[in-house]
């Protein structure tokens, strides 16, 4: 009986056992499964925040360091982070903040060179009014206005504007043309040029003394329509002279060496105007072509260069010859017969010739009649008339008899 009781105890405990084997197992299972989750959720979100805070950082360094060229266009345009290499910008304003390490291409109405903006190269501006707070190396600029306030060039300064303030220095030379120069001599921010000034201006400019280090050169400068009326005076009186002093030379040589053609000038007036104008305007056209053929001809290349530069030297003294003509007509109607006569009327009427050749759009039509009557008054004097021959004809027959 006793050994009965101690079997059924001892299968009861053994089956308690095993109950509370199972949920001990139970517990421990779910418990590790909850470690696993919460560890891996854990470094999940770290590697998330570590990627965040990476993006975070590219962005910010992208913001403030540009690693190319920059190309800007806008109203208003600020560069507060800084350009490894060139910046162009077209705007209303542009204010540099920051380093430039190439070139600033800047066309803009208002530019700024803040305190903290450094341009390491040159500075390449158009703008109404440019101001340098801060360093550039070199500027080239045109400008209204363009004020050195407090800042730093290291190197030269190129520019044509109407007013140049200079209240900061000028490592080296300034080359300006300007309408006026002004410096600061205030000793907190004295203005100050360590090389030399050359500037251009329309009058001489009070520079104070100790301001310019180097040597100060000064050439006045003229408006563009002063030179152009100068030089267009002169061009003309330039112009009238050669032809005058071509004409009397002439007329000189033919005075020496060809008397009866002066004699005869007035034959070529009157009826015979006609004839001479069609001598020379075919001598104009025919000419150009015989010597086209003959040079395509080739053996007789020779010949054509020879026709050719006769031909160019009849042109060139073909307006001579008709001045000298129209003279000699207007001498025999007044009675003029002196050579010293003919000489004075010789240069009033070439004057009056040339002044009629220089007629605007009117001009070069009577320079063309000029040349083609000029040419044809030598051609119909080379060419000898009928009443030379049979005077020829004559005199051969006397002498034969």
């Amino acid at each position: 009986m006793l050994k009965n009781k101690t079997k059924i105890i001892s299968i009861f405990l053994t089956i308690i056992l095993l109950f509370s084997a199972t949920f001990v197992f139970a517990d421990n299972e779910v418990s590790d499964n909850a470690v696993a989750s919460n560890s891996t959720n854990t470094e999940s979100t770290q590697v998330e925040d570590a990627i965040n805070s990476q993006t975070t950082n590219a962005e910010l360094q992208e913001d403030s360091y540009k690693k190319s060229d920059v190309y800007l266009t806008g109203d208003n345009v600020t560069i507060d982070y800084i350009v490894d290499g060139n910046l162009f910008v077209c705007a209303n304003t542009v204010t540099i903040n920051s380093q430039i390490g190439g070139d600033a291409f800047i066309m803009a109405k208002n530019l700024i060179i803040e305190k903290e903006g450094y341009v390491f190269s040159n500075l390449f501006s158009m703008a109404d009014s440019i101001e340098v707070k801060g360093v550039i190396y070199d500027i080239y600029a045109l400008t209204e206005n363009l004020t050195i306030s407090g800042g730093y060039v290291y190197r030269d300064i190129k520019v044509s504007c109407n007013n140049l303030n200079i209240n900061g220095t000028v490592g080296r030379n300034v080359f300006t043309s300007c309408g006026n120069i002004n410096f600061n001599t205030d000793q907190s921010t004295n203005g100050a040029i360590y090389g030399n000034l050359n500037y251009t201006s329309k009058s001489e400019i009070s520079i104070p003394e100790n301001v310019v280090t180097g040597e100060v050169k000064y050439s006045q400068s003229f408006n563009s329509s002063e030179i152009s009326i100068q030089s267009t005076i002169a061009t003309y009186i330039l112009d009238l002279g050669h032809f005058l002093t071509f004409v009397l030379i002439i007329w000189l040589v033919c005075l020496w060496l060809a008397p009866k053609f002066l004699d005869n000038t007035n034959s070529f007036v009157g009826k015979k105007t006609l004839k001479v104008c069609g001598f020379g305007l075919l001598t104009a056209v025919m000419v150009p072509i015989a010597c086209i053929i003959l040079i395509l001809l080739q053996l007789t290349s020779g010949v054509s260069l020879l026709l050719l530069a006769l031909y160019l030297l009849a042109i060139g003294i073909s307006k001579s010859l008709f001045t000298i003509t129209a003279n000699n007509y207007i001498c025999s109607k007044f009675k003029i017969s002196k050579n010293s006569g003919i000489f004075g009327m010789l240069i009033l009427s070439g004057f009056i010739i040339w002044l009629l050749t220089q007629i605007p759009y009117v001009g070069i039509a009577v320079s063309f009649i000029i040349t083609i009557l000029g040419l044809g008054i030598l051609i119909c004097s080379i060419i000898p008339n009928k009443n030379k021959i049979k005077k020829i004809s004559e005199t051969n027959k006397d002498s034969n008899k």
